[in-house]
């Protein structure tokens, strides 16, 4: 028996046998009871034809378990990492707004806390949810109240204090609940991967999700993509749960609601989850000769799902509590129409459909390091050729309303990974999908596609005979798969989003390539000490207004430099894209200069340029 077949982790992960699948009849998420009988790990077949048992195992009651407290642990250092770290993260264009409507949906929490009877006061809650109302609600109300908790008073720049206020700055607050959330897929990845094929593949399951740049970056931000990113993961390890246990069947639907409410990647869980679900129907049916009884047809999870996640979504959107019909159809039409943002591709710039259908795989191959992708793949292949070869194993379990597919019944791991891993980047792919932010918008693929590479990590392994070799190699072989990710990712800190992989040759090759170097002008870090002395009016470019009133309430932005057009202004930041040359030209004609004072860049490659009107220039704008 191998070390590896040694270890037992949540049976929530458990993996199907290629031969006979020895699972668990009852599948739990981490946080479930465990039950003390485990199942018999049986020895590992001699022959190279036959491939290797089942891998999790249920918790044993007593044991200690050391590999819960390390997933804690690294849930704990990603939070940590990504608090302190993106306090160098200047603040997005999409921040700014959300910032500003997370104190609106505090204040309408509070207000209700403080008069409960106001809960049905429809005046109260449209002049509180109206801003920013396109997008759920969830994290931008959770962002306020951790702000309400947790932030420092805001500063009146006319009357600035004496001393730092105590507290956090707002902005991190507001952070602070996406962050928790990254923390928690870091620890679901690593436990999974850790059931499916040891120490080594939960670690790199943990580490090829946010050890990634972009991931990294998105992680720490007050927005939605990796929120929505772990939300999907736990949906989709609910739902594989809800196969085999009622309570996870009815647990599945408020949680799927819980991911509606943040983000509206959510909507495509239920079909793709049905869709996956009557493929395992149709496969036992097919390949190993079942009878599909008439609980299968319409079982409890999928029921759970229909009913249960709507109502949980609208519940925790009290913006759709009125004129509910109407204001989903206008949620639905904004985000079918949204409107398309610029982005460079191979040095063109696009900003009007078709956007080429390789954008999502080329951009994907250009930010995730190649060994990653390569382990992902062939974890996908041999996923699926688990489930080809799989025979019907014998002693199988009753479907039933609350379990449709129990033990004995393949729940087809190769095709739910494929489905859920690629299926986003697929959809990104379409010609008429709007492009408007980058590899964020497919981050929902990438737990799945490192769980693949845990599947792959765990073959490979038991594919070679290594014998005492293993234990000194595979820490080794963890650091290189997992190295180049982490070091593009501290090199690239804090502008990751415009990090690329090694194989492309960073963010310099990246540009020769002509890709984008960023957007959302967030790239300030480095120019707070000039913007300090910076004459005023500034134009701001790229940077929202409302992201710069949020470094002034928090006592970060010069008082002097009050914002203005371009033709006023003496100072302007310029963030460098494809399409913004005629603007670069504009500042040079307005300032009287094709100088910057300060270019901001990540190895070599400029990202933010700072320009300033020369103190003798006669027509400078006083």
């Amino acid at each position: 028996m191998s070390d590896v077949e040694a270890e037992h982790g949540p049976e929530m992960a458990s993996v199907p046998e290629p031969e006979a699948e020895h699972e668990a009849e009852t599948e739990r998420v981490p946080e479930a009871e465990h039950e003390a009988e485990a199942e018999r790990v049986p020895e590992a077949a001699p022959a190279s034809t036959e491939a290797p048992p089942a891998l999790a195992r249920r918790l044993r009651l007593g044991r200690p378990p050391a590999h819960w407290l390390l997933a804690l642990a690294l849930g704990l250092l990603t939070v940590v990492m990504l608090a302190r770290g993106h306090r160098d993260v200047g603040y997005a264009r999409d921040e700014g707004v959300y910032f500003e409507a997370s104190r609106s949906y505090a204040a309408w929490v509070a207000a209700v806390a403080e008069h409960p009877g106001r809960l049905g006061d429809r005046k109260l809650r449209d002049q509180h949810f109206k801003v920013n109302h396109e997008h759920p609600v969830l994290m931008k109300t959770l962002a306020g109240l951790s702000a309400r908790w947790l932030a420092a008073p805001a500063v009146d720049p006319a009357r600035p204090p004496a001393a730092p206020p105590s507290g956090m700055p707002e902005g991190a607050a507001m952070r602070l609940p996406a962050q928790l959330l990254a923390g928690l897929g870091v620890a679901l990845l690593f436990l999974v991967g850790h059931a499916w094929g040891g120490m080594g593949a939960g670690l790199l399951a943990a580490g090829w999700f946010i050890l990634l740049p972009r991931v990294a970056f998105h992680a720490g931000l007050h927005a939605f993509d990796v929120p929505i990113a772990v939300g999907v993961l736990v949906v989709a390890l609910a739902y594989r749960a809800a196969l085999r246990r009622r309570a996870w069947g009815i647990a599945l639907g408020p949680l799927l609601g819980v991911a509606i409410a943040i983000k509206h990647n959510a909507l495509f869980m239920g079909p793709l989850l049905a869709l996956h679900y009557y493929l395992a129907l149709a496969w036992a049916r097919w390949r190993h000769g079942r009878s599909i009884t008439r609980a299968q047809w319409l079982p409890l999870p999928l029921l759970s799902m229909a009913v249960l996640a709507p109502l949980v979504a609208w519940a925790l959107w009290p913006w759709m509590w009125s004129d509910t019909v109407a204001r989903l159809q206008e949620y639905l039409e904004f985000h079918r129409s949204h409107s398309w943002y610029n982005m460079e591709l191979l040095g063109t710039n696009y900003n009007q459909p078709p956007m080429p259908v390789s954008y999502p795989a080329l951009m994907t191959w250009a930010t995730v390091p190649t060994a990653l992708l390569l382990l992902s793949g062939v974890g996908l292949w041999l996923a699926l050729r688990r489930d080809l070869r799989a025979p019907a194993p014998e002693g199988s379990a009753t479907p039933r309303f609350g379990a449709p597919l129990p033990r004995g019944w393949s729940r087809l791991d190769g095709p739910w990974l494929l489905l859920l891993g690629l299926f986003p980047i697929a959809l990104i792919s379409l010609p008429s999908t709007p492009i408007f932010g980058g590899t964020k918008h497919w981050l929902t693929a990438y737990p799945f596609l490192a769980l693949a590479a845990a599947v792959a990590w765990r073959e490979l392994w038991d594919a070679v005979d290594l014998g005492p070799r293993r234990r000194v190699l595979a820490p080794v072989a963890l650091a290189l798969c997992l190295g180049p990710a982490a070091i593009a990712t501290a090199d690239g800190h804090p502008y990751n989003l415009s990090q690329y992989a090694p194989l492309v040759g960073g963010p310099r090759g990246a540009a020769d390539l002509g890709l984008n170097r960023g957007f959302w002008g967030h790239a300030m870090h480095d120019l707070w000490p000039t913007l300090q002395q910076a004459p005023g009016p500034l134009y701001l470019h790229d940077l929202h207004e409302l992201a710069r009133q949020q470094y002034e309430r928090e006592g970060r932005w010069p008082p002097q430099l009050r914002p203005g057009p371009v033709n006023r202004a003496r100072s302007a930041l310029l963030f460098h894209e494809l399409h913004m040359a005629e603007e670069e030209q504009t500042i040079w004609e307005s300032l009287d200069t094709t100088a910057p004072l300060q270019v901001l860049s990540l190895d070599d490659v400029p990202l933010t340029s700072l320009y300033e009107t020369p103190p003798d220039d006669p027509h400078a704008v006083p």
